[in-house]
């Protein structure tokens, strides 16, 4: 059974299933398989130091403290930089998000990393309406407990709700004065009638 989120909306409460979209199932892939000569599949893998070799998968980032022990990830803690203990933010999955009314803007600042699809169970037709009269929502997405969240936003197409995944970029607004007559001016003032080619030298 899909893991499903519930997403709620002033008294509402919405449940939802995330399904990624991606290129793979948008536009179709190809597998290339690499084989040797008895038409054996080979797989990836790596020397390490002159003398042993590694299969894919086989490594990967460990933690030791100042002793040289081992640190499991399990026992680590996040600090922010005044050295404070900072909580994680709960995955989508395990506790209910609040859809805050934002922006057209806000939502075109977005720095995208992914997009999903929700299929809805519950409450579909009062978020659809929601967003089909100009609503803008906005909450914060975990797919797994960590440190920080991204930014997710809704959109409605055809019907379909999806979710817009990224970061909101800090953009500075530096006006809108048309420096083109400035640059023009720049240029004719440095132009002479020496610069002026003369067909008569050819």
């Amino acid at each position: 059974m899909a893991r499903t989120a519930n997403l709620v909306l002033e008294t509402t409460t919405i449940t939802v299933e995330f399904v990624k979209v991606d290129r793979r199932k948008l536009y179709g892939w190809t597998k290339l398989d690499i084989v040797d000569d008895n038409n054996n599949i080979c797989s990836v893998a790596s020397i390490a130091d002159g003398h042993h070799i590694l299969p894919s998968k086989s490594t990967t980032l460990v933690g030791f403290n100042e002793k040289n022990e081992y640190v499991s990830r399990s026992t680590l803690i996040g600090v922010d930089t005044d050295n404070k203990k900072v909580e994680k933010v709960p995955s989508i999955y395990d506790v209910p998000s609040s859809l805050e009314e934002s922006t057209l803007d806000d939502y075109l600042s977005l720095n995208v990393k992914s997009v999903y699809q929700l299929n809805v169970s519950e409450g579909k037709d009062i978020l659809l309406s929601k967003l089909a009269s100009g609503n803008v929502y906005s909450f914060f997405f975990n797919y797994r407990a960590d440190y920080e969240a991204d930014d997710a936003f809704l959109i409605e197409s055809n019907g379909n709700i999806f979710a817009v995944i990224g970061n909101k970029a800090h953009i500075e607004f530096i006006g809108l004065e048309n420096k083109e007559e400035e640059i023009v001016d720049i240029v004719d003032e440095g132009q002479t009638e020496e610069d002026e080619f003369d067909f008569g030298m050819l």
